[in-house]
């Protein structure tokens, strides 16, 4: 069934879109038919994280230049913020915490480095102490000279309730120093002044490389002649405008795994199915559900880290075509880190040969651990960097031709033990770690051939001396290994209510599921069927997924464009603002709006709901016309939460009230935003 193309109040129909999908391995780029639900063109290229623009330019480059000037608007996902933290990459936060009593050493240890600032409130958003602009200047001042901090995040107590605090520090930081900041209370609205720190440090730290992906991506598209508008997918699976973006960076957390739901959703047509997105980097998955993806209010999973960011439920593991595959203590470990295929490195880097020839002459140091068997290639400059000696020496030798881990130790003088200084280098993209990878297994098994199998099979034959099997006898394995992994990932999102933890950890769960995936028990079967189908989507889930979903008993469903599917969910979603406020009786028959600045006080629930709708209304308007969409409609929902007291008699505990809107990106595409 055809779906209209967006269309907004004036009549404004997007005919021609470009979807572009900047991910942590690819980057996907779609011109899409909006009218017709048509993939005009696709194409793929990989990521260059030292220089977006290159990445995307060489995935431009692949397209039809005759569709190009017909392009009426322009949608970017992401998944690169998802895999910084997976990866735990990034830039250096640190962070200001306003606590009611003082120090606390519990909250100091949250988050190094740190600052305990005046300014506090008690638990109703009254302000006891104010901020100190001159203490909130050293602090910033200190941490940028003796932690080389180049962004900062804000928390304070009650800062949920009322952010006055936690936005005057945010000024101070903007207007005096020029940083990025995050606030708590934009990204979480839980009372926990700890968990609003942790979570605010986390996404601060990340913040700069969507910025410059969005810089990057309109260097690009002036380059090309295209003057469409440009929007940004959100990690709800929803639209704002690049101005909004810049403004609120942070909400595009989870952006590309939110815009692969969308893909999925609108490849397929179905609404009840479970999808799993695999890249490169990372494999997302979540469910749909009546057609929707419900949001997670606690955050969303990823990684090790719970981002406590509102976003779409969506459950991320590093486990990826690019993952890396490492031999420790006669077991293989795979991810969550990603490095480039050494297939590529064979094609693109002169000099490999050395390299290898290194490592077969010393493949009895790696018996217990390949740790050391990972090849490094000099891909980016070094710029305005200031480099050590030792990163002087090490980027001297990677000119020259790549070299392994295990050779650039010897190589290197005045190196201590058996490590490198590789980090720095590593998070500025001036040199990139390669390894084996599943990218590799797929060209030696014949499934897939971009780049060198002579490369891929020699250096994964190192791999199958070290551990005594034949080389195809091993890859199988790892591609055993793979699938069960996968299989794993969607039991784990199935199973919502359960720890994910516990799968890992719990004795009896570890015996059930190795009963379910490997051999059941003589005395007992282990069944868990699935009730709904699995879509994948992502280039590498066709090698896994069909066989993954087999111990489930369900079906397997990968859409035509499932490689590009992130893309084109990108360019097919719309602007949706969805706000809560939240009214709160206390002893004395007060109630109070939590949520809004200085938590406004009424003396009846009327009054305050009334309060709270028109609050909603004004802040669901301004941010939806901040994201791009001229609609004005609002849905409004109450939630009363009654609970009975000691006597069974029903207590008013509190009103959740929900605003919503949703709309085309109009104004973007009139270019009728206000600035």
């Amino acid at each position: 069934m055809k779906t209209s193309p967006s269309e907004d109040e004036s009549g404004t129909t997007i005919k021609i879109g470009l979807g572009i999908d900047a991910g942590g391995t690819y980057t996907d780029a779609v011109v899409y038919d909006l009218e017709n639900n048509e993939t005009l063109c696709k194409a793929k290229s990989l990521t260059t994280k030292w220089d977006f623009t290159v990445g995307i330019k060489r995935a431009m480059e692949k397209l039809d230049r005759n569709l190009l000037h017909r392009i009426e608007l322009i949608s970017l996902s992401t998944t690169l913020a998802t895999n910084a933290i997976v990866e735990n990459e990034g830039q250096n936060v640190g962070l200001l915490l306003m606590t009611p009593y003082g120090i606390d050493d519990t909250i100091q240890n949250t988050y190094q480095p740190n600052s305990l600032i005046r300014g506090q409130m008690d638990i109703s958003g009254e302000e006891n102490e104010p901020v100190n602009h001159d203490e909130v200047s050293s602090a910033v001042r200190q941490m940028m000279e003796n932690d080389h901090v180049t962004a900062f995040a804000v928390s304070g107590y009650a800062g949920a309730i009322n952010p006055r605090h936690e936005l005057q520090v945010k000024k101070i930081i903007r207007e005096e120093f020029g940083l990025f900041v995050c606030c708590g209370h934009e990204l979480s609205d839980t009372l926990n002044l700890e968990t609003r720190a942790a979570t605010a440090a986390l996404n601060a730290r990340i913040i700069p490389r969507l910025m410059s992906l969005l810089s990057d991506l309109e260097t690009i598209m002036a380059g090309y002649g295209i003057t469409a508008p440009i929007v940004v997918v959100k990690g709800d699976g929803t639209l704002m405008s690049t101005e909004m973006a810049r403004e609120r960076p942070i909400e595009t957390i989870l952006s590309g795994p939110a815009a692969s739901l969308a893909g999925a959703k609108h490849l397929t047509g179905l609404d009840d199915a479970l999808v799993v997105d695999m890249g490169g980097t990372t494999t997302d998955a979540a469910s749909l559900s009546f057609g929707l993806v419900n949001l997670n209010e606690k955050g969303a999973h990823v990684g090790s880290h719970r981002t406590h960011v509102k976003a779409l439920d969506i459950s991320t593991t590093g486990l990826g075509g690019d993952s890396l595959i490492l031999y420790e203590k006669r077991e293989f470990l795979i991810g969550p880190k990603r490095v480039a295929p050494i297939a590529w490195i064979g094609r693109n880097y002169p000099g490999t040969d050395t390299a290898f020839t290194f490592l077969n002459n010393n493949l009895h140091r790696y018996s217990h651990s390949t740790q050391n068997m990972q090849v490094l290639v000099k891909t980016g400059d070094v710029k305005s960097l200031q480099l050590t000696t030792l990163e002087e020496q090490i980027i001297s030798k990677l000119e020259q031709r790549p070299y392994s881990i295990g050779e650039l130790i010897q190589a290197v003088k005045g190196v201590k033990g058996w490590s490198l200084p590789l980090r720095r280098l590593e998070e500025n993209f001036i040199i990139q770690r390669s390894g084996l990878t599943f990218t590799d297994l797929f060209h030696i098994k014949g499934l897939f051939e971009q780049w060198d199998t002579k490369s891929a099979e020699r250096y994964a034959g190192f791999y199958s001396t070290v551990t005594g099997q034949s080389l195809h006898e091993m890859v199988d394995t790892l591609m055993e290994l793979g699938t069960k992994k996968l299989s794993l990932e969607l039991l784990k999102h199935r199973l919502s209510d359960v720890d994910p933890a516990d799968l890992d950890n719990n004795r009896a769960c570890k015996t059930l599921i190795s009963h379910l995936f490997h051999k059941q028990h003589p005395d007992y079967e282990v069944a868990i069927n699935f009730n709904h189908p699995v879509i994948g989507i992502g280039a590498p889930i066709h090698f896994f997924l069909p066989e993954a979903v087999i111990p489930f008993k369900t079906e397997a469903i990968i859409p035509k464009d499932a490689d590009v599917a992130n893309a084109i969910g990108a360019i097919t979603s719309h602007v949706f603002i969805r706000k809560q406020l939240e009214i709160i009786p206390d002893k004395k028959g007060v109630f109070l709006v939590e949520g809004v600045s200085g938590a406004p006080k009424f003396t009846d629930l009327d009054g305050a709901d009334r309060f709270a709708r028109k609050e909603l209304a004004f802040l669901v308007r301004k941010q939806a016309q901040e994201a791009g969409t001229s609609s004005k409609t609002i849905n409004f929902k109450a939630v009363d939460v009654i609970l009975p007291d000691s006597n069974g008699e029903p207590i008013f505990v509190k009103r959740n009230i929900y605003a919503s809107l949703k709309g085309p990106p109009d104004l973007v595409v009139r270019g009728d935003l206000k600035n």
